[in-house]
Parts: structure tokens; C-alpha cells; sequence
């Protein structure tokens, strides 16, 4: 599929792939967010700029897509802001055909449900197979136990709680144990694409 072009529809968002046309909203939603998502990210090196993010995300986006290891969607609105963030990572193939996902919210747009759209849709596309989706066979991820808006994301998405991962991730400066969910392809209904 063009870079340009939707992945996905859902009702209100179109998903596609990060572009450098992206760059300034990126940018803005990325610097308005940064203190609602700073207790689940990673801490940033001392005076990384939301201009630097971009380019990694840019640069990983497209080295990702050509390996097929990484898939990052953003979710647009109509008017052209940056709903939402989702990433199918860490893809691995042959006997396990399986993705990490992540996602995140604008934060001008929490709690309208735009998040557990955008993840709707990035499902559609991880499970479908191709040429329309990857085709994958389990879709994973990783959530901090006291997140409670991811847990309802990933709970109205259908996925299952597996287990604990013990200090799993270095988020926010410190080791944190995650709950690992999991949806597998039979159990996922294509809501926004149709494959023949």
C-alpha cells in the first residue's frame, strides 16, 4: 500500500503509516501529551527534543515496514489531528507470527474512545492477511498493572490477561512488573476491513 494512503478506516479515524508530513503535528501532540504519558514511557535521555522522537519514529517506521519487524499507525481524524498513536512491534514470523503492540492517546482527545478505535483498527490490520493486513497469529501486549485506561483499551478489544512479567520494562526510570495480554487471530472479527 502507498505510505499515504489509509490501512485502515474505522467510524471516525483513517490509519495509516508515519510520514514526514507528519512532522508538526507529531510534534504538538507528542509536547501536549508528554505529562499524561510520562508515567508509562520509557524516560527520555536529558534534552531529547519531541523533534527527535519524530525522526526515530520516522527513520523506525520505514526501516520496520521494509524488514517487517515494525508497524507504526497513527489514527487522523477527519480534520486532520492526530488521534491516536498505535504500534505493531517486535514482529517475528515463521512458528510464532506474532506482534507487540503499543498505543497512546492525544491527550486533547482522552476519553472519547479514539484510543480503543485506533487499537480496534490496528487489530484489523495485524490479523488480515495480506495484501490487505500482516497476517499475524497473536497480537501481545505489555501494560503496567495500575494503568487502568490501557487495561479498558485492551479489555474492550477483547484481549485476554495471560500473567505477570516480573520488572519486565524500565519505564518512567524504574523496573516495573507488566500484566501481558494477548489476542489471537481466531478470536478477532474484522470490523473495518474486508478480505476476500
Amino acid at each position: 500500500m502507498d505510505s499515504q494512503s489509509f490501512v485502515v478506516r474505522t467510524g471516525r479515524l483513517g490509519l495509516r503509516f508515519l510520514r514526514e508530513q507528519d512532522r508538526a503535528e507529531f510534534v504538538r501532540v507528542w509536547e501536549l501529551s508528554r505529562a499524561q504519558n510520562q508515567p508509562w514511557f520509557p524516560a527520555l535521555p536529558a534534552g531529547k527534543t519531541a523533534q527527535q522522537v519524530f525522526d526515530e519514529s520516522l527513520e523506525r517506521c520505514e526501516r520496520g515496514r521494509r524488514e517487517d519487524t515494525d508497524y507504526r499507525l497513527i489514527a487522523t481524524r477527519a480534520d486532520g489531528r492526530i488521534a491516536a498513536f498505535v504500534n505493531l512491534s517486535s514482529v517475528v514470523r515463521r512458528a510464532f507470527q506474532c506482534s507487540t503492540i503499543g498505543w497512546y492517546v492525544n491527550a486533547e482527545l482522552a476519553g472519547q474512545g479514539y484510543c480503543t478505535e485506533a487499537v480496534a483498527g490496528a487489530l484489523d490490520y495485524a490479523f488480515a492477511p495480506p495484501p490487505a493486513g500482516v497476517g499475524l497469529h497473536r497480537v501481545q501486549a505489555a501494560i503496567i498493572p495500575h494503568n487502568a485506561a490501557s487495561i479498558r483499551v485492551a479489555e474492550k478489544n477483547g484481549f485476554v490477561r495471560e500473567g505477570l512479567c516480573r520488572r519486565y520494562l524500565q519505564i518512567a526510570g524504574a523496573w516495573q512488573d507488566h500484566a501481558l495480554y494477548a489476542k489471537l487471530s481466531d478470536e478477532h472479527v474484522l470490523r473495518f476491513l474486508s478480505v476476500v
